[in-house]
């Protein structure tokens, strides 16, 4: 079986992160993890204040950069996949994991901060991506209506927050919605224990798509996880 990490952030371009792409590869490899799939923030505090001036062009630049910088670190040992985890400006504190995206998408999209969910949901599936709502059960996250989601994070293994994994499994259970795992991966002190597993390898974001649309893996669980908070 193959394993694919489908919540990581780095220090490349999440600010709330601290691993560099050199200890992401490491701690992965180690772990036996085929591929990763690179999902950092795109919400209000991602880019520099500098950054923030200018232009969306510049900050997708940016953005993609990291990206770069991580498939670099790992050439040759894992298969890095572009993700995002996005927050909006106005609407809530909700945090939503799309996949499949490219650069081209994200220029096409503009600043994808401004818009909502309901017009999120819209252009991903415009263009064939697929939506989850990381850690929907968190306190300070509101649920969002599962009509506009492929699935949600049933399994969050941040150690710094209270996921209350639980219900969003009965959730998704509920509303007929896909689940995944995901590490959520900021720092180097944290140990890979979230993903899929899937009997092929996932070398690429069409796979992905693929794989999650028909059902085809399992959700990695850490044994005896409970969180520090």
């Amino acid at each position: 079986m193959y394993k694919t990490e489908m919540h990581c952030h780095s220090a490349n371009v999440s600010t709330c992160a601290h691993a560099t792409a050199e200890e992401i590869v490491e701690k992965y490899t180690a772990a036996g993890y085929t591929t990763i799939v690179n999902t950092e923030h795109i919400n209000p505090w991602t880019f520099p204040r500098e950054l923030e001036m200018r232009t969306w062009g510049e900050k997708v630049s940016y953005f993609i950069d990291g990206y770069k910088k991580l498939c670099a670190a790992a050439e040759g040992k894992l298969h890095i996949l572009l993700g995002a985890e996005i927050r909006f400006f106005r609407e809530n504190n909700s945090d939503y994991l799309v996949y499949g995206i490219t650069e081209e998408f994200l220029r096409e999209c503009g600043d994808v901060r401004a818009l909502d969910i309901n017009r999120l949901s819209a252009i991903v599936r415009e263009h064939g991506l697929m939506i989850f709502q990381a850690h929907p059960f968190r306190p300070t996250m509101m649920v969002t209506d599962t009509r506009l989601l492929d699935g949600i994070e049933v399994g969050n293994f941040s150690p710094w927050h209270e996921s209350n994994n639980e219900i969003a499994e009965a959730w998704a259970k509920k509303h007929n919605l896909l689940g995944i795992t995901g590490t959520d991966f900021h720092n180097s002190d944290h140990e890979p224990a979230g993903g899929i597993l899937t009997e092929y390898p996932i070398y690429d974001n069409e796979t992905l798509i693929r794989t999650l649309r028909a059902g085809a893996y399992e959700c990695i669980y850490p044994e005896n996880f409970k969180p520090l908070v």
